[in-house]
């Protein structure tokens, strides 16, 4: 996961599937080092249709996930293959996506762990909660994807906000 001004970082790194989430309207092609499968999708970085509306902008969609995770899905079974997923800031909406599509691959029950692998991998991310509802509907797993970041949510917001006597 990444934001675009980092994707250079990834130069070196043999990256083969790249996936780009911009706003609509925005266009950034693929880095000129890239030259493997490209996926381009266009939605905010908002939490429901009507914050999209008040932003003036589009909520990702169903089929947006759909896209991503048979996108990654392909990725994945291919031996040596690498996914670099970026969003403008590399902070809420590619971690999102990254973790649907981590808990798809490794399976209904391990949610945790995968939400685990994320932060690992991107410490800085608050994936966005749209997306991961919108994942879990998809992938059928009845809001088990949505406890980690729940709980991820009610620690941020405790810390942002202790209580006070």
């Amino acid at each position: 996961m990444s934001g675009f001004d980092e994707r250079a970082d990834y130069e070196s790194r043999g990256i083969s599937h790249l996936l780009t989430i911009r706003n609509p309207g925005d266009s950034i092609p693929a880095p000129s080092w890239f030259q493997g499968a490209y996926l381009q999708l266009w939605f905010g970085d908002v939490i429901s249709e009507a914050d999209a509306r008040r932003c003036k902008t589009t909520a990702p969609r169903l089929d947006d996930i759909r896209e991503v995770v048979e996108f990654f899905r392909i990725a994945w079974a291919l031996q040596g293959s690498k996914i670099l997923v970026s969003c403008e800031q590399g902070a809420s909406r590619s971690p999102a996506l990254a973790y649907v599509c981590i808990a798809d691959q490794y399976g209904p029950g391990r949610e945790g762990e995968a939400f685990s692998a994320v932060l690992d991998i991107r410490p800085v991310a608050v994936p966005n909660g749209l997306v991961v509802r919108l994942g879990d509907a998809f992938l059928n797993r009845n809001g088990a994807l949505l406890a980690p970041l729940k709980d991820f949510y009610a620690k941020i917001n405790a810390e942002l906000f202790p209580k006070t006597r």
